[in-house]
Parts: structure tokens; C-alpha cells; sequence
């Protein structure tokens, strides 16, 4: 059997304490429940409450923890599935970044509708990203209505399953229901077509509006990554443990209201540890202790039995340059070799603030490395090449011409970069010496124009109109 390598933060020992941490932040601290009828639910439940903070109760998070799905498969618009499950590591966009890096310029602008239209475009053609988010906010879409209206355009262009928008406001989420049920039909935990985030607060806050939020996704089937983001010294305590421990609450909690509210919805362990400069108390994603706590999430998620999803392709970087390779690769690294479902940061930069299309095709390359690195060994005597051995050994030929050679080349033994330089000198003058981020540019205007727009259907185009107006009329 094919060994997959893993990397282990902790003992399993470590991790069953860390999980007790967590829990016991829920007993003594509790969770400060903003809804009274959630807080009712609750206490119903075994919990007890105290003002509008809630007491969580070992067998209410036992039976949550019992319940996760280890595995979900979800199927496009266009028939392309997406088949995930617990140690298999997949990818999504980051969501919602305000700027653009210009392609000709590289300066960042605020991003536009055309401007989401084109990453979905290039997103499509990237074999290394599973499940596009709306990559980029729209910034002439009234805000009311922009969580809504970039779901409706990434179902519209993407032809993968979509991660729709992190969603904040309740009143967005009722349409976003309607246009999951527009385009994937009525029983939405049966057939999957994608998936949204949502977000408690740090510290150890649902707010009403939250769970407002969870009412309309949760009840309707949608799977559903239960985005904890708290901040190291800010809004969690500064050690890494200390935040993960406090996320692990945070998703546990939410995890439990989730559970009472429809115990079949598909969640995703969803840590979005954040950690700041703290010389100016501003986040930044570029620090290794990104990666470090993701992975560390992964171990106490798994051993739960989530699936995950972390923390990333994420970097500081303002720009697509030596330090955004280099943290990118270690933040992605470090999460999808502890066993990550899910890591997010794919074409971003600037701690998520900034992407770009250039910066989608250089991930999509980060992800096939980290992938090649995943795959793991078994060795056999075909594989370790004894007759190719024999052959040369005796009667003096090489390698080269050995039908091993050919056949392992086409198992894709040696990794070919699809954006990367791979010769020599020579050759790289040859080419023009052309840097990276031209290249990456070039590849993503070729990619735009690969993907061939399909007609939506006029009907479904009428409905969508329909859901939007709606949604006009009330919030706007």
C-alpha cells in the first residue's frame, strides 16, 4: 500500500489534551449567544446559560463531534465533481479581497464585476484548484446585495463547484439559498454543487445575525466551513496553541448550534488562525506561524473527525516576488502534509487583501509541487527498476532507453512545471530571459481565452433576475 507521508506538531496524546482545552474553554467560559431562542435551544440541550453567555455541556459536544461527515462529494453545474474526504488535500480561492493587481501595471485598483468574471475564467483552467471562490469584491455592487450577487456570478462562469462568498448578512443568505436551490435543485445535502463559509466572532461570540445566517444555510443543506479567525494577541491569546485551542471552541460551538439546527448539513472544520505585526497590530499571513497552526488545526480537526480547511497559499507580500513563493509555499506546506481537506489563499497576496491572475497561475504551480510532495511510495521491484537494471548493467545501454523510463515518465515520476523555468542557461537566454511574473501574465491572458464561455439557459438567466430584483427591492 502507498505510503502518504504526514507531518504530526503533537503526540496523539498532546492532541486529545488540546481537544480537553477546548472543550473546557466552552464549560468554564462558555459562549456569548446573542439570540435568546439559540440560547434556548441550547439549554434544552444539556447547557446551561448565564445572562447571554452559554455553559456548553460534554454530551451536546460529544454528540456533535459524533455526528461529522467524513467525506462529501460535490458536483458542478456543468457535471465535474469534486470527490472530498478526511487526508486528501484540495484547494479553494481566497474570497472577497477589495484590490487587483493591474496585469500590465502591477499596481493594485479596486476589483470590479468584469474583474471577478476573468478570475473565474482563469480559475477554470487551473488543474490545481478544486473549488473557486469569488476571488475578488466587486466594487461597484452595493454592498447589501455583493455577497449575493457574486454567488450568482461564479454559478453563472464557473464550471467547478463553487465555495461561495463568506457570508455576514442573513438577508443576503435566504437568496443565496434560493439561487443553490435555482441551480442545484431542492435537496441540497443529497447533491452538493458547492459550499460557503460563515463566521463566528472572536472571542467566543455568536452574534444574531450569525445565526441568522446559519438558520437559512444550515436548514437548506448547504456545506458549510465554520470560519474561526482569531487573532494572536488581539483577539486570542499570543501563543499558538493558546489561538488554536480557542478556534477549536469557537468551531465546536458553532458546530454544536449547526447540529440541533440540521444534524445532516456537511461542515468543514474551518480555522482561520490569524496572527499580527504586533508593532502595529495589523494581521499579516505571511508569518510562518500561519502554516504552523494550520497544521496544527488539521491534527486536533482529524482527530475529531473533521474535514478541514486552513490556511494557505497566503502570504504578506504586496507583490508576486521571492517572498510571496516562499511563504506561500511553507503555509501551504505545512497544513496539506498534516492531512488539510482544504487549504484557501489561491491567488491572493497582501494577507489576502490583493489578488491577481498572475498570482493564480503561480499557485496553481506552489499546489502541484506541495501535490507531488503528497503522493508518498511503495516499492516493488518494477518500481525500483530491476529489469531496466538488468538490461543496463549487462549489456551496457542506459536509461534512456528503457521502456521503465518511458513508462514512469508518463506516471509523471519527474515533475514538468507548467509555468516554471526547467532547462538550463543556455536555454533560458534563449527564451529572453523573460522574468516570472511576465510569463505568469501571459499564461493567464491564454487562459482567459481557453475557457469557452457556455450560454447559461435563458430560463435559468430569468430566475436569477428574478431572485436578484427581489433582493434589490428589500435591501437596497
Amino acid at each position: 500500500m502507498n505510503y502518504v507521508p504526514q507531518l504530526k506538531y503533537a503526540s496523539q496524546e498532546q492532541i486529545e489534551q488540546l481537544h480537553g482545552y477546548g472543550v473546557e474553554i466552552l464549560k468554564r467560559f462558555g459562549m456569548r449567544v446573542e439570540d435568546p431562542e439559540i440560547r434556548k435551544m441550547l439549554c434544552e440541550n444539556g447547557c446551561t446559560e448565564k445572562g447571554d453567555r452559554v455553559y456548553f455541556c460534554d454530551d451536546l459536544i460529544e454528540k456533535t463531534i459524533k455526528n461529522q461527515k467524513k467525506q462529501v462529494v460535490m458536483t458542478s453545474t456543468t457535471g465535474s465533481k469534486v470527490e472530498m474526504e478526511i487526508g486528501k488535500t484540495f484547494s479553494h480561492s481566497t474570497g472577497g479581497a477589495p484590490w487587483i493587481a493591474d496585469l500590465k501595471s502591477g499596481k493594485r485598483r479596486n476589483g470590479q464585476l468584469t474583474d471577478l468574471i476573468d478570475t473565474i475564467r482563469v480559475m477554470n483552467q487551473c488543474p490545481e484548484l478544486d473549488l473557486p471562490c469569488a476571488l475578488v469584491y466587486p466594487s461597484e455592487v452595493p454592498s447589501a446585495i455583493s455577497q449575493l450577487k457574486q454567488t450568482a456570478t461564479m454559478f453563472e462562469y464557473s464550471k467547478k463547484p463553487i465555495y461561495g462568498p463568506g457570508i455576514s448578512l442573513a438577508s443576503n443568505a435566504k437568496y443565496i439559498v434560493e439561487l443553490f436551490k435555482l441551480y442545484g435543485g431542492s435537496d441540497l445535502e443529497q447533491n452538493p454543487i458547492g459550499m460557503v463559509g460563515i463566521s463566528p466572532e472572536s472571542p467566543l461570540f455568536l452574534p444574531k445575525e450569525i445565526t441568522n445566517t446559519m438558520a437559512h444555510i444550515i436548514k437548506a443543506g448547504i456545506p458549510t466551513s465554520v470560519l474561526a479567525a482569531p487573532m494572536g494577541g488581539l483577539t486570542s491569546p499570543l501563543t499558538i496553541a493558546g489561538t488554536v485551542a480557542q478556534s477549536h471552541a469557537e468551531i465546536l460551538a458553532f458546530a454544536a448550534v449547526a447540529y440541533l439546527m440540521n444534524p445532516n448539513c456537511v461542515l468543514f472544520y474551518g480555522s482561520r488562525t490569524f496572527f499580527a505585526n504586533m508593532k502595529n497590530g495589523q494581521s499579516i499571513l505571511g508569518l510562518p506561524e500561519t502554516g504552523i497552526s494550520s497544521a496544527l488545526a488539521v491534527q486536533l480537526a482529524t482527530y475529531c473527525g473533521f474535514m478541514t480547511d486552513v490556511y494557505g497559499l497566503s502570504c504578506t507580500s504586496c507583490s508576486m516576488d521571492e517572498q510571496a513563493g516562499y511563504e506561500k509555499m511553507i503555509n501551504a506546506f505545512l497544513p496539506a502534509i498534516a492531512g488539510a481537506t482544504l487549504v484557501t489563499g489561491f491567488g491572493s497576496t497582501a494577507s489576502v487583501m490583493c489578488c491577481s491572475l498572475s498570482q493564480l497561475v503561480l499557485d496553481n504551480e506552489i499546489l502541484a509541487m506541495i501535490r507531488k510532495a503528497k503522493r508518498g511510495f511503495e516499492f516493488d521491484e518494477d518500481i525500483l527498476g530491476f529489469e531496466a537494471l538488468d538490461y543496463v548493467v549487462n549489456d551496457h545501454e542506459t536509461f534512456l532507453e528503457q521502456e521503465h523510463t518511458i513508462e514512469y515518465l508518463q506516471k509523471n515520476e519527474i515533475f514538468v512545471p507548467s509555468i516554471g523555468f526547467d532547462s538550463v542557461w543556455a536555454d533560458w537566454i534563449k527564451c529572453g530571459e523573460t522574468p516570472l511574473n511576465e510569463r505568469a501574465a501571459d499564461r493567464a491572458l491564454e487562459l482567459i481565452e481557453k475557457d469557452e464561455l457556455v450560454p447559461q439557459d435563458a430560463a435559468i438567466t430569468a430566475e436569477v433576475e428574478k431572485i436578484l430584483a427581489a433582493a434589490e427591492k428589500e435591501l437596497l
